[in-house]
């Protein structure tokens, strides 16, 4: 697969394509580099103010905006960061205590199950169908 590139012809002017030959069939062509257009609008600039302002309002050096679907870069590295979110079981995630209180329950069930009450299921009650009538007649 060819690459797309610029060319000129001295009787045709500027086209793209992927051999050095022009639409009109003239071989006598030459590779140009043209300047790509630039994307700078007022869009754009009221972002870039936005996002200085931003950083200078919340002390912050290193910021950058994240494109659409893109995280916003991590501002410390994962090992030394104690605000960084942890992912993994609980006893993955180290030097935290998470052994129960002694007597505490960490069961919700098991909770309800000790406290006596009935354990029914869930009841229809206020469930009515249709109550606007808005079945399609067929």
């Amino acid at each position: 697969m060819s690459v797309l590139h610029d060319y000129k012809c001295p009787v045709h002017g500027y086209f793209e394509s992927k051999e050095a030959v022009c639409p009109a069939g003239c071989t006598d062509v030459h590779v140009v580099f043209l300047k790509p257009i630039g994307v700078k609008s007022e869009g754009t600039k009221h972002n870039d103010k936005t996002l200085n302002q931003l950083a200078l309002d919340f002390k912050m050096s290193d910021i950058k905006p994240a494109r659409e679907g893109e995280a916003q870069p991590p501002r410390y590295k994962q090992p030394n960061n104690p605000f960084a979110p942890r992912w993994g079981s609980p006893a993955e995630l180290g030097q935290y205590n998470l052994r129960p209180v002694a007597d505490e329950s960490v069961s919700g069930m098991a909770a309800v199950k000790g406290s006596g009450a009935p354990l029914t299921g869930p009841k229809v009650g206020s469930y009515i169908p249709d109550h606007e009538n808005l079945k399609i007649a067929r």
